[in-house]
């Protein structure tokens, strides 16, 4: 863990300097101070609240749903809150309503996912089924209402936010979703021991005295209210939810005691990296969930042969 620390440490105080306009730490302006206090810090700590919170909530699900492949995009929410986002953008286009309508559809989501599994069956199969139906229904809505949009106006607005970016994030942006994220984040962080639990078979589970299905639903209440936050804030970031709990498990293990603050220090180095990059490497901003993209299949790849490697050796 204390890896995951010196690395957290690093990314955290480099990235405020780091950027098309370069300045020194040790002589600032007054410019350079409004840039870095004003746009470069909120963005930063938005980038490790929302790394570190799709982390645990990507780490969470690849525990209840005993699939290691499981990621915050499972049962829809990230479709749901993409489709509340769109719908804002057609009606009202303010940077909050936008927030709100994404935070609030990402919700209503995971309850109708939530409904739909139980009409279909009880278990984790009827859950990731209905999640798939839900997050494919709402991708759909998000494509019609791309057809329906004005290509010169509201279209380009609606793919920014969708590739994902934290540009233009103010302190006024965090704040309206900081609640929700601190929540999740806290909540798994003491909810430990659970999950190490939830983790075992269900009959395992039940045999230690835990409630598997008030823990299974307190979970997946956690990570949604953290996904749809995150997704509110930046848009639709993928991989980073998936990736960094493997890279985790090779620092710590598998004892999530230790291995879910690895995981959100982790995933927030992972996803402020990611944003250094964007805004960085070139002289316009990259859409983040193209980095992402970039950097977590390889790395995701790399990691499932290492395995393989292991195992054989």
């Amino acid at each position: 863990m204390k890896k995951a620390v010196w690395l957290f440490l690093l990314v955290f105080l480099v990235s405020p300097f780091v950027g098309r306009l370069y300045f020194s730490p040790f002589t600032l302006s007054p410019l350079d101070r409004t840039i870095l206090l004003e746009i470069r810090l909120p963005r930063i700590l938005a980038s490790a609240l929302v790394g570190a919170c799709l982390s645990l909530a990507g780490l969470t699900f690849q525990n209840v749903f005993r699939n290691p492949l499981a990621g915050p995009n499972l049962l829809g929410v990230t479709s749901g809150s993409a489709f509340g986002a769109v719908i804002a953008i057609l009606l009202a286009q303010s940077p909050y309503a936008i927030q709100l309508s994404a935070f609030v559809f990402g919700l209503i989501a995971v309850v109708i996912v939530w409904k739909l599994s139980r009409f279909i069956g009880d278990g984790l199969l009827s859950l990731i089924l209905a999640g798939i139906a839900v997050s494919a229904f709402f991708s759909a809505l998000v494509g019609f209402a791309k057809y329906l949009a004005d290509p010169y106006d509201k279209l380009p607005t609606i793919v920014f936010w969708l590739l994902g970016s934290f540009a233009g994030l103010r302190w006024e942006s965090i704040k309206l979703m900081l609640a929700p994220i601190v929540v999740s984040i806290t909540g798994v962080l003491f909810l430990r021991w659970p999950l190490n639990v939830m983790s075992l078979s269900e009959e395992e589970a039940k045999s230690l005295g835990l409630n598997v299905r008030f823990y299974r639903a307190l979970f997946i209440a956690l990570s949604a209210l953290g996904i749809s936050a995150s997704t509110a804030m930046a848009g639709m970031i993928g991989w980073v939810g998936l990736v960094s709990p493997h890279i985790a498990r090779l620092l710590v293990g598998h004892d999530n005691r230790v291995l879910v603050p690895t995981s959100a220090l982790v995933g927030a180095s992972l996803l402020l990296l990611c944003d250094d990059i964007a805004r960085s490497v070139a002289t316009f901003e990259l859409p983040l969930g193209v980095v992402t993209s970039l950097i977590g299949a390889p790395v995701l790849v790399l990691i499932l042969a290492r395995r393989r490697w292991h195992v054989k050796g």
